[in-house]
């Protein structure tokens, strides 16, 4: 498999602590030991006496709670965030939670929250029909590894993701590869976002009988999916069988495309933005390619 690229935004990449936060943590825990030292070495007796628990007690609740409250509020904002943004996403508004997730990427406070927020930034990307941009910020999440521990769920079905972007690109040697990564990482545990992949590598390869028949041999890994995923393998399913013979399976493509009318504009962009042969296909048989607003 090729490295996937990376986005040129900062707050995009992989999360790492700035040089001058390091300095300042270092500087920190430098005065902390110096303090220390002088307050319980010998000599320091006044010192002592001066620092009683009237003092050190307070300071130490006050300390403790400003940075309890800092770093609360700094989660709460990114967490408000991504919250946003997924109730966006489950309505089908991508535009809208695209900018939440990459707001909350900026606002992250540690590396999983900033993989996790541009992994949904991608799928969001991808929706909206620009599978190069996905592929970039899925290039964070994979060069980051921090999902594997932090949200392992994610980090099984992120190849897939990566393989529907290079087969829509028509990539299928690194689809092909990204799926096979997939399937070690899913294990025995049941698919997620495997089936519209492959069938999109098997339809761009030209191997159409069998794209129709993968379809429909594993039409409840299809159900599972969900709604959007089901519109699009009917959608594929049906331009596959044209490309085989129009006329012979005439019956079978109205009613795939009758399952596949899109609910709402830009439901096929993932798929069509960089594929001319299947936006024709959808032209000709009437069905909206109408972008997302």
């Amino acid at each position: 498999m090729t490295e996937l690229p990376l986005p040129k935004e900062r707050h995009l990449r992989p999360f790492a602590s700035s040089p001058l936060k390091k300095v300042a943590g270092w500087v920190i825990l430098v005065v902390l030991f110096v303090f220390f030292y002088n307050l319980f070495s010998q000599g320091n007796e006044a010192l002592r006496e001066r620092l009683t628990p009237g003092f050190y007690i307070p300071l130490a609740a006050v300390t403790f709670l400003g940075l309890f409250g800092f770093f609360f509020l700094r989660l709460r904002r990114w967490s408000t965030l991504y919250n946003r943004g997924i109730s966006f996403y489950g309505a089908g508004n991508e535009r809208e939670a695209a900018g939440c997730f990459e707001e909350a990427a900026r606002r992250s406070t540690n590396g999983v929250q900033r993989s996790v927020s541009v992994a949904m930034l991608g799928q969001c990307i991808l929706a909206l029909g620009e599978p190069g941009r996905a592929l970039e910020l899925f290039g964070t999440t994979e060069r980051a590894r921090n999902l594997k521990w932090g949200i392992p769920a994610a980090h099984r079905w992120m190849p897939n993701l990566i393989a529907t972007c290079g087969a829509v690109l028509g990539d299928t040697a690194s689809a092909r590869a990204w799926l096979e990564e997939g399937r070690k990482r899913l294990g025995d545990t049941p698919p997620m976002y495997a089936l519209l992949p492959e069938v999109v590598i098997l339809c761009r390869e030209g191997h159409y009988p069998v794209a129709v028949k993968t379809v429909d041999a594993r039409w409840a890994e299809a159900d599972a999916s969900g709604g959007r995923d089901v519109r699009r393998l009917k959608l594929l399913k049906a331009f596959a069988l044209d490309a085989q013979d129009a006329s012979a399976h005439a019956a079978a493509i109205q009613d795939a495309l009758a399952a596949a009318q899109p609910v709402r504009p830009g439901d096929f962009e993932a798929l069509t933005a960089q594929w001319p042969e299947l936006r024709t296909f959808m032209e000709r048989r009437g069905l909206s390619v109408a972008r997302a607003a």
